[in-house]
């Protein structure tokens, strides 16, 4: 049974990079047209998208990167300077490039659903969150790998709740709210990007970590 402290870890990682409060603006411009019951739905089957496509990078992350014959201290370090440079965007409350372009967005608007695209993936399950969950579960245990997919569960229940009232917690955050929440996500953010890169190093040069 994994530990509470690595529970908690784990959540706020997956929390912060899947960054649902700044998705809200973009949200609800994708439901711009839709109806309270619609947009409640909308944000369900994007949420549910969304942890799936976790769940099985969460599942299975190890065996692709073995199929493409790569490591996981490479990938830690590749993927922790990925989230790094998502942090520094975010420390600067600047739109994910890694989410989703504008052009992309307009496309979307287009489309009789938005739940799978672009909310479920990219904006909620992005680049960034498939990355963090190999990342935590890739090369642990099965008690690991389930604790990292019940992190990810809570992460898109607090998700679907803040999309619920999106129109309301965005109006009581405002502009200025909003942004500061997003650079203080991006600070958390980039010490868990070091601290990933710092491993990954030490499995792929093993005397960084004191071996042989």
């Amino acid at each position: 049974m994994p530990e509470i402290s690595f529970l908690l870890k784990t959540f706020v990682a997956i929390f912060v990079i899947v960054d649902p409060i700044g998705g809200l603006p973009l949200f609800l411009s994708l439901t711009a047209d839709e109806t309270e019951e619609e947009r409640r739905r909308t944000a369900l089957k994007g949420a549910l998208a969304a942890f799936l496509v976790l769940a099985v990078f969460t599942l299975f992350g190890e065996k692709i990167l073995a199929f493409f014959q790569i490591s996981m201290g490479s990938f830690r370090v590749a993927g922790g300077a990925l989230l790094f440079l998502i942090a520094m965007e975010m420390l600067q409350a600047k739109p994910r490039s890694t989410k989703s372009t504008p052009p992309e967005e307009a496309e979307s608007r287009e489309r009789e659903d938005v739940a799978l695209v672009p909310l479920g993936v990219p904006i909620l399950a992005g680049p960034g969150a498939i990355t963090t969950v190999i990342v935590l579960a890739g090369g642990e245990p099965w008690p690991t790998k389930l604790g990292v997919l019940a992190s990810a569960a809570a992460t898109f229940i607090l998700t679907v709740l803040l999309f619920f009232q999106a129109s309301r917690v965005s109006r009581l955050l405002g502009r200025t709210g909003a942004n500061l929440m997003v650079r203080i996500m991006g600070l958390l953010l980039s010490v868990i990007a070091v601290e990933y890169m710092v491993e990954g190093l030490k499995e792929v040069f093993p005397a960084l970590g004191g071996g042989a």
